[in-house]
């Protein structure tokens, strides 16, 4: 007896998971945008607007006096240098689908890929 609700118990998780990932993959399918531009925000105002197509390097002026250099290459975008001390905004790594962001906190700067409108 013990064992049937066992089993039971497994596939009622099987179920929900997988019907839970359908919906997942059906949302990021249906509402993703292609990439089209990089949103440069300093301290919640957007500075720039940069075409992921061009490869661009822009020295960023941050909060007070701080700087991050970003790069946009080859449709994708990265920090490749920043003044604050943690350079979490570097080991963030390379950014290129909608939706995806670069944040360097101590700098207040905000690079976020933007898709293109319909």
């Amino acid at each position: 007896m013990k064992n049937k609700k066992t089993i039971r118990d497994l596939i009622l998780v099987a179920a929900i998971l997988i019907v839970s990932g359908g919906f997942y993959l059906g949302n990021r399918i249906l509402n993703q945008k292609p990439a089209a531009i990089v949103e440069v925000s300093l301290n919640g105002h957007v500075i720039e607007e940069l075409d992921l197509k061009k490869d661009t390097e822009i020295v960023i002026q941050g909060y007070k006096g701080g700087t991050n250099t970003l790069i946009i290459k080859d449709g994708r975008v990265h920090i490749s240098e920043a003044t604050c001390p943690d350079k979490v905004c570097i080991y963030q790594g390379e950014i290129s689908q909608s939706g995806e962001m670069i944040v360097c906190l101590p700098n207040l700067v905000i690079a976020k890929i933007v898709g293109e409108e319909e």
